[in-house]
């Protein structure tokens, strides 16, 4: 499951792209007056909570700026934040800016089959099926003209 934070001051907006993210079942979404940035995901935040909070970021990447149109972006942009959304935008093109800055973040590292080490004690999964090794080392075909019309 993906997080998304969402510290967005206008409800309705929160409300329309949070069920627009919870619709395809892949994320968790928190509503937050103050993002925790110990969370791992995306979070998404009206420019006057930018303007107060967080700074230097460690991780532009991880965020979405909700803004005015006409607003001065030099700080935003200065900060590493690629992904900016007016507030006359459909939730629709908030969720395309989340998805973006998603596709940015590091990627989990593969497990197969394995938890990851926690406090020095191994967990496992559960099993993956073995898949048989073919023997790759070709064989020769003896058929042809000779042996196609051949009576056993």
């Amino acid at each position: 499951m993906k997080t998304v934070q969402l510290a967005i001051r206008n409800s309705e907006n929160a409300q329309a792209l949070r069920s627009l993210l919870l619709r395809d079942g892949t994320h968790k979404v928190y509503l937050v007056d103050r993002p925790d940035l110990d969370l791992d995901g995306v979070i998404v935040m009206d420019e006057t909570q930018f303007n107060g909070s967080i700074l230097p970021l460690s991780e532009p990447e991880r965020f979405v700026v909700i803004t005015r149109k006409g607003a001065n972006l030099a700080r935003v942009w200065d900060a590493g934040i690629r992904h900016v959304v007016f507030e006359d935008d459909s939730s629709n093109t908030a969720q395309l800016a989340v998805i973006a800055a998603e596709l940015r973040l590091p990627r989990a590292p593969l497990t197969l089959g394995r938890i990851p080490v926690t406090n020095g004690v191994h967990h496992h999964a559960r099993a993956l099926p073995s898949l048989p090794i073919l023997d790759s080392a070709p064989r020769r075909c003896r058929c042809g003209l000779r042996n196609a019309y051949t009576e056993s």
